[in-house]
């Protein structure tokens, strides 16, 4: 077993073990949506930046959108300003090497929204292990940990962030 396969099952551990320990009856600090992060995979921010549309429905200032950008092959062809991470960031059971990403996880956001695979197994990692007040992603039985699990078809992120938004307003948690 190589050193890459036993950081993906202890890290496949550290999910099922924080799945077990999930409250459900979790409730939320948030009363308005100030602070948010976002999760994204470099493919999809390298073919489609939405992040200027996406503040623009919550009302944000872009300094108050924080992105993190998952690089699934390690490639470090990131964007410079944007924050990247990838495998090499982690260590065994899931643990954060990289004082960056330490950083964003660790940042008081009052929404995370991940829009990447939801197959991947390290942005689950990052949404787990985030001190977010709430969470959202695509609709999957395996994100358990999202307060906001959005369906829509395929990888339609302008769907996706409607729908986001909509939700947001019913709750009056964005103006």
């Amino acid at each position: 077993m190589g050193i890459l396969n036993l950081k993906n099952t202890t890290a496949n551990k550290f999910i099922k073990n924080e799945l077990k320990a999930d409250s459900s009856d979790k409730e939320f600090e948030v009363k308005i949506i100030k602070r948010v992060g976002v999760l994204a995979e470099l493919s999809l921010i390298q073919t489609y930046d939405f992040t200027k549309r996406l503040s623009k429905g919550l009302n944000l200032e872009p300094e108050d959108l924080k992105v993190c950008l998952f690089d699934q092959a390690g490639k470090d062809t990131a964007p410079e300003f944007y924050q990247y991470c990838s495998e090499k960031d982690f260590g065994f059971f899931g643990k954060i090497k990289s004082e960056a990403l330490n950083k964003f996880v660790s940042r008081d956001f009052d929404l995370l929204v991940n829009y990447c695979d939801p197959k991947l197994l390290f942005p689950k990692v990052i949404m787990l292990r985030s001190a977010a007040k709430m969470r959202a992603g695509f609709e999957n039985e395996v994100n358990f940990f999202n307060d906001i699990a959005i369906n829509v078809p395929g990888n339609d992120i302008d769907g996706f962030n409607r729908e986001l938004i909509k939700y947001l307003q019913i709750l009056k948690l964005i103006k």
